[in-house]
């Protein structure tokens, strides 16, 4: 049985990438103390939920290459944190 790496170069997939929306909305969340960056924070939020579901999807259709599962690991404990200061 073939290993997830060569399943990978017979699929020829591509991996996935962070939207330009969250990439974006990453980056205009100001890191200064005494910003407003618990409102910032939760305005993250949709696009966290939405690459979620897309990186879940892909795990179900052809499991997750190392870096996606960091980054889908990284986007959860930042949902996470938004949820427990909402909270």
């Amino acid at each position: 049985m073939p290993n997830r790496q060569e399943q990978y170069q017979e699929w020829d997939y591509q991996e996935w990438e962070p939207s330009d929306a969250l990439t974006s909305a990453l980056g205009n969340v100001p890191l200064q103390p005494g910003t407003d960056r618990d409102g910032q924070l939760a305005g993250l939020e949709p696009y966290l939920r939405e690459a979620l579901m897309t990186l879940e999807d892909i795990e179900r259709k052809r499991g997750l290459s190392g870096r996606e599962k960091t980054r889908a690991g990284a986007l959860r404990m930042l949902l996470a944190s938004i949820e427990r200061t909402e909270g």
